[in-house]
């Protein structure tokens, strides 16, 4: 018993912790309406520089944002390597299927 509760809370761990959804990279180029207002996004610059933050405008060439420091950061478009969003709540929708399956699916 001991044993399933240390693998159910790796497995919640490991699957909160990766899931993340891609919004931009190098396959999916940036659009106008990629980033939405007052979201969390974890973006990669070109440089390597990793940088959370809340987007509070977007315009042409820059995203300006708030970092959870209080610091206002602003980033050129065309730095930008990636943008990342974590997804919470399917994150631990997809933990909580996995776990279900392996304790109710006979093996």
């Amino acid at each position: 018993m001991k044993k399933l509760r240390s693998i159910i809370a790796l497995s919640l761990l490991v699957f909160a912790a990766s899931c993340q959804t891609r919004v931009v990279d190098k396959l999916k180029p940036m659009q106008k309406n990629s980033l939405e207002l007052y979201q969390k996004y974890t973006i990669t610059t070109n440089e390597p520089k990793v940088v959370k933050m809340e987007v509070l405008k977007v315009d042409d060439d820059k995203i300006y944002g708030k970092t959870n420091d209080g610091q206002e950061v602003n980033i050129n478009k065309s730095d930008v390597r990636t943008i990342k969003k974590t997804d919470w709540i399917s994150s631990i929708l997809i933990g909580a299927a996995g776990i279900l399956a392996v304790i109710f699916v006979p093996i």
